[in-house]
C-alpha cells in the first residue's frame, strides 16, 4: 500500500496466550508494512500489557477499556479477553466507533450475540468473529470443491475434535461464568462453524445433545503436557460433548468433541456428504464412485499459512477497502443458537427447537 495512504488505528483488548501468540504478531507485521499504527493495548494484568505494548512502536498499555476507547479514535479493535467479556467489550469498541474483530465464541449467549449484531448495525460498523479456521488452505480447497457441486445434494455431515488429554492449564477456561462451557464452546465452536459453512451454512431447526463431566474436577486427572494450575473443586464445565443437530430440508449433522477421553490418541475429522460425492479433513480429499470404481483425490501440497494470519490480514483489508467480512456476524449467531440448544438438550434431556 502506497505510503501517502491512511494507516488504520489498532487497538487489542485482552493481551493473554491468543492475543500473544495469534493476533499481535500479525498486527505487527501489518504495522511493519506502514497499513496500521498499534496505538493501546489493554490488559487487566499490568506486567502482561505492558509486555506487549512495548514490543509495538508506539502503543499504550491501558488497564481499562473504557479508558482506552475514551482517549483514542480507533479504526480496528481487536477483543481477545476471556469469553465473558466478548460481548460488553466488542459493543463498547462498536459505539466508539470502530470495526471490531473479536475471538471465538462471540459471546455468552444469543442474547448477546444479537445485541452485538444490532451495535454494529447501529454505528454501520464491520463486526467478524475469529474463526480462523475457514481461512486454512484446506478450508480453501473444500469450499471450492462445494460451491462447484461435486458433492451433489448435501444430506449429512459428521464433525470431531477428541483430544485424549487436554483440558486448558492456564485462564479460566474451566470455570462456568468466565467461559460458558468446555469444549463445546472451545473447539466445537470451531468444528461447527466450519462444518456448518462447508455445507452452505443452512439454517438449523432442532438440536439435541449431551455433555459431561469426568475427568476435569478428578485429583487423579494425568492432563499430558497441558498443566494442571486450576483447583480441581473449580472445575464446573463439561470435558466432553455429542449432538445432533437437524437444518432445514432435513440435513442433519453430528458431532463430538472433547478435552479428554479415552481415545488412542487426539481424533481431528471431518466429513460431508453428498449424493455425488463427500469431502473430509482427515486424509483431506474429495471421495466418490462411478461405474466401476471408487475415486479419491487427496491434497498434500496446501500453503502451510496460519489461518491466523490470513484472517487478522483480512479483516485488515475489508476496513481498508469496504469490503464484506467472510465471517458474517449472522453465521455466528446461528452457531451460537445451535450452542444454546445443545446446552439446554442437556439439561432437559430433550431435543430442543432453535427458533
Amino acid at each position: 500500500m502506497a505510503g501517502s495512504k491512511k494507516k488504520l488505528k489498532v487497538g487489542l483488548i485482552g493481551s493473554g496466550a491468543i492475543a500473544r501468540e495469534q493476533h499481535l504478531p500479525y498486527w505487527r507485521e501489518l504495522e511493519a508494512e506502514g497499513r496500521v499504527e498499534i496505538l493501546g493495548v489493554c490488559d487487566l494484568i499490568k506486567e502482561r500489557r505492558e509486555s506487549e505494548a512495548a514490543q509495538c512502536v508506539q502503543a499504550v498499555p491501558y488497564a481499562s477499556y473504557d479508558k482506552m476507547l475514551a482517549a483514542i479514535d480507533f479504526d480496528i479493535v481487536d477483543v481477545c479477553t476471556q469469553n465473558r467479556v466478548h460481548a460488553p467489550a466488542t459493543i463498547a469498541a462498536l459505539k466508539a466507533g470502530a470495526h471490531v474483530l473479536v475471538e471465538k465464541p462471540m459471546a455468552m449467549n444469543t442474547r448477546e450475540c444479537e445485541a452485538m449484531i444490532a451495535a454494529a448495525k447501529a454505528g454501520k460498523r464491520k463486526l467478524m468473529v475469529a474463526q480462523h479456521m475457514r481461512f486454512e488452505a484446506r478450508a480453501e480447497k473444500l469450499k471450492e470443491v462445494v460451491v462447484s457441486g461435486a458433492l451433489g445434494e448435501v444430506y449429512t455431515a459428521e464433525t470431531k475434535w477428541l483430544r485424549r488429554r487436554g483440558i486448558p492449564g492456564w485462564g479460566k477456561f474451566h470455570l462456568k461464568k468466565e467461559s460458558l462451557g468446555g469444549p463445546l464452546i472451545d473447539i466445537g465452536v470451531h468444528m461447527m462453524d466450519l462444518c456448518v459453512w462447508l455445507m452452505g451454512s443452512p439454517k438449523p431447526v432442532a438440536a439435541s445433545g449431551k455433555v459431561y463431566r469426568k475427568f476435569g474436577d478428578r485429583t487423579d486427572l494425568f492432563n499430558a503436557d497441558w498443566g494442571v494450575p486450576y483447583p480441581h473443586k473449580e472445575f464446573d464445565v463439561e470435558d466432553y460433548a455429542v449432538a445432533l443437530v437437524r437444518f432445514e430440508k432435513g440435513v442433519t449433522m453430528t458431532m463430538s468433541v472433547s478435552w479428554a477421553a479415552n481415545t488412542h490418541d487426539e481424533i481431528e475429522n471431518m466429513y460431508i456428504l453428498g449424493d455425488k460425492g463427500g469431502i473430509g479433513i482427515n486424509p483431506l480429499g474429495f471421495f466418490s464412485a462411478d461405474h466401476s470404481s471408487l475415486n479419491r483425490t487427496t491434497w498434500d501440497w496446501l500453503d502451510p499459512e496460519d489461518g491466523h494470519r490470513r484472517e487478522v490480514r483480512h479483516f485488515c483489508e475489508c476496513v481498508e477497502k469496504n469490503l464484506p467480512v467472510m465471517v458474517k456476524p449472522e453465521e455466528s449467531l446461528r452457531i451460537q443458537k445451535i450452542i444454546d440448544a445443545i446446552y439446554e438438550s442437556s439439561r432437559k434431556n430433550r431435543e430442543i427447537v432453535i427458533k
